[in-house]
């Protein structure tokens, strides 16, 4: 079986979708719209393209018709359907004051690569560094990582949780990290997130100190990281987080819209999203604490093509990473990959 389908068709779908968003919501009530491969019986069928419809609980046939809702037929003009229930939602995988994971990288490292544990030194939680960069045209370099990461979940509308200037620490809570002393970098900026206007990313980059000890442009445990790529279904991604480490991954949707994520324990909606499940040696791709990680092309040089920062298991027990396409967020911050 391929798991390359071709363009046309996923673009085709894509503006099936697109097209009929409004009448899908009327009739059928579902938002959480993308495409993707069928997955049945807990595999992922490659060689099936369909409208994907993610939602938090699948009532029985008559219980819909009772609401006027019609179920969601096997196809849709033609176009196979699929409906993944996810029953906790999406949530953003940042690992929060005593909950802690098996087998997490808590490590000190200096320099200090992409892909390892830190954190906003006011939060007592640890998330992921995805990569330390270089501004456009300047000499300054510069850490990214998610906005609830690196500023603590702060919502537009809402009092302020961060200020720029906040320090950055690695390792992160969890490895007993504290400012000044594991301070590397400072918040710059970052986007605050809405809940009303659709979010295309969940992003902050903070200002590496002086005297820093960094590896720009690398990632711990797959290497030199160079440019940036479009991620499409099919792919077969990397990526290192401080919580499952590097791991092995495809992407089984794209184009995703209305992905409902919290954030201070409002739901905040995501467009233009995609869906990363792990191969069968790299289950899962992401948990708790792995959020701000880099996804990367499984080629070498490895172009970035994607940031994680959500997930959520469906009721198969398939984990589904969230994650962001690069090319917006690196156009919206100036940073050089």
């Amino acid at each position: 079986m391929s798991s390359r389908p071709s363009k046309s068709d996923v673009r085709n779908i894509g503006g099936y979708l697109k097209e009929n968003k409004r009448t899908l919501e009327a009739v059928n009530k579902v938002k959480q719209t993308g495409v993707g491969f069928k997955i049945q019986n807990g595999k992922i069928m490659t060689d099936t393209v369909a409208m994907i419809f993610f939602v938090r609980f699948k009532p029985k046939i008559n219980a819909l018709r009772r609401l006027n809702i019609e179920p969601l037929p096997k196809e849709i003009d033609g176009i196979p359907t699929d409906v993944i229930e996810v029953p906790t939602g999406f949530a953003t995988r940042i690992v929060r004051q005593n909950l802690r994971i098996a087998t997490p990288d808590d490590s000190r490292y200096r320099p200090i690569p992409g892909g390892v544990a830190m954190i906003n030194a006011r939060e007592p939680a640890t998330g992921t560094l995805g990569l330390i960069v270089q501004k456009r045209k300047t000499n300054e370099y510069f850490a990214c990582t998610n906005n609830h990461v690196g500023a603590n979940e702060d919502v537009e509308g809402l009092p302020p949780l961060a200020q720029k200037g906040d320090p950055w620490i690695q390792p992160g809570a969890h490895g007993n990290g504290h400012a000044p002393q594991d301070t590397f970098a400072t918040l710059e900026r970052w986007g605050r997130m809405n809940t009303v206007l659709e979010n295309h990313y969940d992003f902050s980059i903070g200002k590496v100190i002086d005297g820093a000890d960094v590896r720009p442009y690398y990632m711990q445990e797959v290497g030199e990281i160079s440019g940036i790529a479009d991620i499409e279904l099919g792919d077969i991604v990397l990526k290192r987080g401080r919580t499952t480490r590097l791991r092995r991954g495809m992407v089984t949707a794209v184009g995703i819209n209305d992905v409902q994520v919290s954030y201070q324990g409002r739901p905040c909606p995501f467009d233009d999203q995609v869906a990363i499940v792990g191969t069968p040696e790299s289950l899962p791709f992401s948990l708790a604490g792995d959020s701000g990680s880099f996804v990367v092309s499984e080629e070498s040089p490895h172009a970035v093509k994607a940031q994680l920062f959500a997930g959520g298991e469906d009721n198969e027990g398939i984990d589904i990473t969230i994650a962001s396409p690069i090319r917006k967020i690196i156009g919206d911050f100036d940073v050089d990959l």
